[in-house]
């Protein structure tokens, strides 16, 4: 049992090692270009639309939540507004449309970009 244990844990950790050694440090314009007019989510948790005008709208566990996001030192930044909150600044890797945002070198956020879809006349059905 400890032989098969060991082994899927060493498994495990080579998967995880190649998966980060895909993924790439995002800053400047393809950091702006990549989260401007995008969703950010999980899929479950949270889902946050970035608007091209610096500000940002969206769900955190069936909560609404709105701020302002800027980038600065190759870093994106978000202030909430609704909640009321602090700035947080995280550093952004991708590997697809697979995005990890981190603070110290540890993960804070999860999730995937894709474009936002914009709302047909009358709503959604």
């Amino acid at each position: 049992m400890k032989l098969v244990l060991g082994a899927i844990a060493a498994v495990a950790t080579a998967i995880s090692a190649s998966a980060q050694e895909q993924e790439k440090s995002v800053q400047g314009e393809a950091l702006r270009e990549m989260f401007a007019e995008h969703e950010f989510g999980d899929g479950v948790h949270f889902a946050y639309q970035f608007r091209a005008d610096g500000t940002f709208s969206g769900t955190e566990m069936a909560k609404e939540v709105r701020g302002t996001w800027r980038l600065s030192g190759g870093e994106i930044c978000w202030t909430w507004t609704a909640p009321r909150g602090v700035e947080e600044c995280y550093v952004a890797r991708n590997s697809g449309a697979e995005v990890r945002l981190l603070r110290n070198g540890f993960e804070q956020w999860y999730g995937t970009l894709k474009p936002i879809r914009s709302q047909p006349l009358g709503g959604s059905k």
